[in-house]
């Protein structure tokens, strides 16, 4: 599982370098390109590494539980996250909100590299 931790948070690392670039409020095309290039890359590992450390974290009869829980913290997180998002947004522009962004992806990273 330590190399899975290890890719996970150069997962969020990538969400950092896509956060910080949605901060200059780009108006690029190509620059728009990369940025959703690597968001999709961010996605891809999240998705497939949380729920694989899911399943060895928790014992396999507990997985539906699990599972469920994540899921329905997930949801809440995007949902949270959202109104954060836009109410920075709304309040002190684009560059707060997706820096604020970039601080909790870093934190997510470090998290998850000091799991043990």
């Amino acid at each position: 599982m330590p190399h899975r931790r290890a890719v996970l948070a150069a997962g969020y690392g990538l969400a950092v370098v896509t956060a910080l670039l949605l901060c200059t409020g780009t108006h690029s095309p190509w620059l728009l390109g990369g940025i959703f290039v690597l968001a999709g890359l961010y996605i891809g590992t999240e998705e497939a590494l949380e729920d694989s450390m899911a399943a060895e974290l928790v014992p396999r009869e507990q997985h539906g539980m699990a599972f469920g829980t994540m899921a329905a913290v997930n949801a809440v997180g995007d949902f949270l996250s959202s109104l954060l998002v836009g109410a920075l947004w709304s309040a002190f522009g684009v560059g707060v909100a997706f820096g604020a962004s970039a601080v909790l992806f870093a934190a997510g990273a470090i998290v998850i590299l000091r799991l043990k």
